[in-house]
């Protein structure tokens, strides 16, 4: 329901967020309303991950999770592997804008589209986004080598698609093999570090 505010898209009762947060309080969506417009308990993200959690809503998928990245990983089960067709973002001002997505989801869900096919449709739109994005640095800086890394990359049906893309345009992809995309990751990266400092500070 932020993504539908921030693109200025409507909270309309047939949308699976909005019934749900309807049937929890009749006053929840006001009081969220108050609460993005004020910045109350609020932050804004740049997650990938709260951006397959706000997908996975709107497509019907689930309203609320009982562990980390429930919605993201059932909506990439629900993917149709057939499905070719993408969603798209918008680049103004060298920003990623998921507006258009979010719009076209809608407009599918709403037509009566199968959730196999919005799930592969979203998966295939950041495939193309990534891709994207990689294209306008590369032309930017001249750069052909890229990392992919982060818990989104542990969503094999997104690193497949991506991995193709990229591969076809002439990139040098680079993936995690022995370490995790993820928090593990990124928790043996600080244990390395504040090693490093710990050896420097002993001489």
């Amino acid at each position: 329901m932020a993504w539908l505010a921030t693109t200025g898209l409507p909270w309309d009762d047939d949308l699976p967020p909005v019934a749900h947060a309807r049937a929890t309080r009749p006053d929840a969506p006001a009081t969220l309303a108050q609460q993005i417009a004020r910045g109350i308990n609020s932050p804004p993200t740049s997650s990938m991950g709260r951006l397959f959690d706000a997908a996975a809503a709107l497509a019907g998928v689930r309203q609320t999770v009982t562990y980390e990245a429930q919605a993201a990983i059932e909506f990439e089960a629900a993917c149709d592997g057939e499905e070719t067709a993408a969603y798209p973002f918008d680049y103004a001002n060298d920003l990623i804008d998921p507006a258009p997505l979010w719009a076209a989801l809608l407009a599918d869900r709403r037509a009566g589209l199968p959730l196999p096919r919005l799930a592969a449709r979203f998966h295939n739109g950041v495939a193309h986004m990534t891709r994207d994005v990689c294209r306008r640095l590369r032309a930017a800086h001249g750069l052909d080598a890229i990392v992919l890394s982060g818990g989104v990359w542990q969503n094999m049906t997104l690193l497949r698609a991506t991995l193709a893309l990229l591969a076809a345009d002439g990139f040098t992809v680079y993936t995690h093999r022995l370490v995790p995309p993820n928090d593990g990751g990124l928790a043996l990266g600080q244990a390395a570090v504040a090693t490093a400092i710990r050896m420097k500070d002993e001489g």
